[in-house]
C-alpha cells in the first residue's frame, strides 16, 4: 500500500496529459536527475502515457482499426496514444524489459544499453530503436522503426518510476536476516559476555561502511567493566581485527544483562543500538496489481510488431 500511495503522489505530479510538450524535449533533462549507480541490480515499474502515429508503408499491411486509407499503396498515417506501463530491469548497463499499452501500443520486450540516465533500447519484435531517459525517477523518450520496417513509427512516451527493487540490498538483507537467526538468540540474551559481544559485533557489521566490520575470530583481550561492584549497569569491552585488517575496540554496554548499546573504535564517542528485530524483507510489491493492471507481456511476445 505505501508504494501504492507513492505511486499516485508521483504519477499525479509528474505526468503532463496527452497533446502537452513531446517527451522527447524532455530527454535533454536525463542529466539533471541522478542516475541510477553504474553497478545497480535491480528493476523498476513505470506508468505513464504515449502517443504518436504507425504508417503502413508496405501494400497489404493489416491495419489496427477500420479505418480506409484512400492511398493504394498505403502510406496513411494512424494515430496512436493512450496508457503505457514499462518494466525494466538493470544490470550495470545492460538493461532489459517489458511494456503494454492502450490505444493502439503491443506487448513486447526491449533490451539494450544504458549511459548513465540515458537508454537506447531495441524491441525484440521489429527492432525499433527507443531512445531516452531510464532512471529511478522516470522513463521518457522517443521510438524510431529501423528502415523499411512494414509500419514506421513515431511514437513519443513519459511515465515515471512508481516501483523499485535493489536486487543488491534484498540480497544484504537476507544475509542480516539470516544473521540475526543465527546469532540474534545469543546477542539478546543472557550468555556470556565474549560470546555476546562477539555476536553484537557480527549483526553491527552490516551496518557499518565494507572493510570496517568484524572479522570473526579476531575477538581477545575481553574483560567486564563497571563502576561498582555487582553493578546492574557495565560494559564489555574486546578488542579485535576489521575485515580490511585493521585494529579495533568494541565496548557494548548492558542493563541488567540487558543490551543497550556498542560503541566500537570505528565511531568513538557514539554507542549505538541495534535492534533485537531483524529487518523486514522488501519485495517491492506490484504497482500494476495493485492498480488491477494486466500482467506485463511475457519476453519474446510473438506479436509482429511491439507498437
Amino acid at each position: 500500500m505505501r508504494s501504492l500511495i507513492l505511486a499516485i503522489s508521483l504519477f499525479a505530479g509528474s505526468l503532463a496529459p496527452l497533446g502537452s510538450a513531446p517527451a522527447a524535449a524532455q530527454v535533454a533533462n536525463a542529466a539533471a536527475s541522478d542516475p541510477l549507480p553504474a553497478d545497480f541490480h535491480g528493476k523498476i515499474q513505470y506508468f505513464g502515457n504515449h502517443s504518436g502515429e504507425v504508417v503502413a508503408t508496405v501494400p497489404g499491411t493489416p491495419r489496427r482499426t477500420d479505418t480506409k486509407c484512400p492511398k493504394r499503396e498505403g502510406g496513411c498515417p494512424e494515430l496512436i496514444g493512450g496508457s503505457f506501463q514499462a518494466e525494466l530491469e538493470f544490470d550495470g548497463d545492460i538493461v532489459k524489459g517489458e511494456y503494454r499499452g492502450t490505444g493502439g501500443m503491443r506487448p513486447s520486450s526491449l533490451i539494450g544499453r544504458r549511459n548513465g540516465a540515458n537508454c537506447r533500447l531495441f524491441d525484440t519484435a521489429d527492432g525499433s530503436v527507443w531512445n531516452g531517459r531510464c532512471d529511478r525517477e522516470a522513463f521518457v523518450g522517443t521510438v524510431r522503426s529501423v528502415a523499411n520496417a512494414p509500419e514506421q513509427i513515431d511514437l513519443a512516451f513519459e511515465a515515471v518510476g512508481v516501483n523499485a527493487v535493489d536486487f543488491f540490498e534484498q540480497e544484504r538483507t537476507r544475509e542480516l536476516i539470516a544473521a540475526y537467526e543465527r546469532f540474534g538468540g545469543i546477542a539478546f540474551g543472557e550468555g556470556a559476555g565474549e560470546s555476546r559481544l562477539d555476536a553484537l559485533l557480527r549483526l553491527n557489521s552490516y551496518f557499518v561502511a565494507e572493510g570496517q566490520g568484524y572479522r570473526p575470530g579476531t575477538l581477545r583481550n575481553v574483560e567486564r567493566e563497571s563502576e561498582k561492584k555487582n553493578s546492574p549497569d557495565y560494559a564489555v569491552y574486546g578488542e579485535y581485527n576489521t575485515i580490511d585488517g585493521a585494529r579495533a575496540w568494541a565496548r557494548a554496554r548492558f542493563d541488567y544483562n540487558r543490551f543497550v548499546c556498542l560503541e566500537t573504535s570505528i565511531e568513538p564517542g557514539t554507542c549505538r543500538p541495534i535492534d533485537p528485530t531483524p529487518p523486514p524483507l522488501e519485495t517491492g510489491g506490484d504497482f500494476f496489481a495493485e492498480l488491477g493492471l494486466p500482467r506485463l507481456a511475457p519476453q519474446g511476445a510473438s506479436e509482429t510488431s511491439g507498437i
